[in-house]
């Protein structure tokens, strides 16, 4: 596990850097579409 949280933080090469960016981009678009589904569920919820 602490190889996989190393790799992460201080990647050694740029391809990597580049595939961690997008990756922390992706989980971070994922955890807004989750949030705002979210949102819109309970609102249908209350409609119902």
């Amino acid at each position: 596990m602490a190889d996989e949280d190393s790799l992460l933080v201080n990647p050694p090469t740029q391809d990597v850097a580049i595939h961690v960016r997008d990756y922390t981009r992706f989980i971070s678009m994922l955890k807004w579409g989750a949030g705002i589904c979210l949102v819109i569920a309970l609102i249908v919820l209350m409609i119902l």
